[in-house]
């Protein structure tokens, strides 16, 4: 018999966790493969995932980050299904691996590749697990199109001229509600502290990421190797909670002070000292999020943290014909043209960056020819069949497995 490749997926307090699932299952249908779903919510689904294990049918496994790894049975207690079964498996990370609330890189696995948003998290992955048997693979989330949308560049459809969609972010996880510094919160030591906010203060104004910055901060105080670094892991949490919520915000008070009006799709808006500058929506689950990336001209971002990644949002409003008005990310420089495919902001001139937007909403021949040339490259290269792609080979040269 063929084999099969078991995706896992199920529902979470995050909206986008199952519809992406979905997604990848149907990457891997696109590419000619034998799938089968497990729904993790649905016992029966489960079983007969597990008699697919049992039965040795199985090439590999796909989850976002832990999901089908390890199981809690009643009856039965904690099932570590990699240990049971010598099978590989493949955990899609939906965040950096320093965001404490992405999992899977502990969990046992004696074949396990690991995907990542971002290169520089592959430097980071070798400092904080050296004794795992994880591989890497640099792998951005891919886009997804809204099925119901019949004209992707019809501006009469389009209803919305910016769009930001994406909670605030962060500041709920401080304690406080509010943004601050966490490790002047919550008694991290004054030396420690000190480098942090060097770091801070780097990230502030320049579109890098977490684990760069705290290496620079390191070098320049003569504080090299390999020890130094290991003991800075447990704090890129705090790093990446404080400058991912401070960017976002920053991002959108550059429309603001430019006076473009922005509607604005997420939670904890209403928390910012310019709410009534903005049209607020609240949160919406990711269905509705492709359905109004499809309505709207212009979808503005920060790029949470993907400063050598991307975020899949950008991947999602080209497939659905928005220009993409995003923060830098030495990746999408060099696999799009700036001015011509997106439109991309720094943290020094951001704010008059973004004037660009008036341009595009002033000239329709433009901003169309921009969402053309976007898709094109985006339907070529950023689907879930080019990922599943990419995962398949990576699981041939591996373990010279071809499905």
């Amino acid at each position: 018999m063929d084999k099969v490749i078991v995706v896992f997926g199920r529902s979470c307090a995050h909206p986008s966790m199952r519809p992406l699932s979905v997604g990848i299952a149907e990457g891997f249908q696109k590419q000619g493969k034998n799938v089968a779903f497990c729904d993790c919510d649905d016992w029966d689904s489960v079983k007969a995932c597990f008699e697919l294990f049992g039965a040795g049918r199985v090439a590999f496994g796909v989850g976002l980050n832990s999901c089908g790894m390890t199981w809690n049975i009643e009856g039965i207690g904690n099932v570590k299904l990699y240990e049971k079964y010598d099978v590989p498996h493949v955990s899609i990370l939906v965040d950096l691996p320093y965001n404490k609330f992405v999992d899977g890189m502990e969990k046992p696995c004696a074949r396990h590749i690991v995907t990542l948003l971002d290169y520089s998290a592959m430097e980071y992955m070798q400092y904080a697990y050296p004794e795992k048997a994880i591989s890497s693979i640099f792998l951005p989330l891919a886009g997804m199109e809204y099925k119901g949308s019949k004209e992707l560049f019809d501006v009469v459809a389009k209803p919305y001229d910016v769009v930001v969609s994406a909670g605030r972010w962060g500041m709920a996880w401080s304690g406080k509600g509010k943004l601050a510094r966490p490790w002047h919160e919550n008694g991290t030591g004054r030396y420690i502290a000190n480098i942090l906010d060097d770091a801070a203060d780097y990230l502030e104004n320049n579109a890098d990421n977490v684990w760069p910055a705290l290496k620079l901060v390191m070098n320049a105080r003569g504080m090299l190797g390999e020890d130094y670094l290991r003991k800075m892991l447990p704090y890129c949490w705090d790093l990446l909670l404080y400058i991912k919520s401070y960017r976002r915000i920053k991002a959108v008070e550059f429309l603001v002070r430019n006076d473009i009006p922005v509607d604005v799709f997420g939670n904890g808006w209403e928390k910012v000292a310019f709410a009534d500058k903005l049209r607020l929506h609240g949160p919406i689950s990711y269905e509705e999020s492709l359905h109004v990336a499809s309505q709207a001209k212009i979808i503005f971002q920060d790029q949470a943290e993907f400063n050598h990644g991307a975020h899949d949002r950008v991947f999602t409003g080209m497939l659905n014909g928005a220009v993409i008005v995003s923060e830098f990310s030495r990746y999408l420089a060099d696999e799009f043209e700036d001015g011509r495919d997106l439109f991309l902001f720094d943290w020094q001139d951001g704010e008059r960056q973004v004037q660009v937007i008036n341009e595009l909403l002033a000239d329709e021949s433009k901003r169309l020819a921009v969402a053309v040339s976007a898709y094109g490259k985006a339907d070529r290269r950023h689907r879930w069949q080019h990922r599943a792609e990419r995962i398949l080979e990576a699981v041939n040269v591996l373990y010279d497995i071809e499905v």
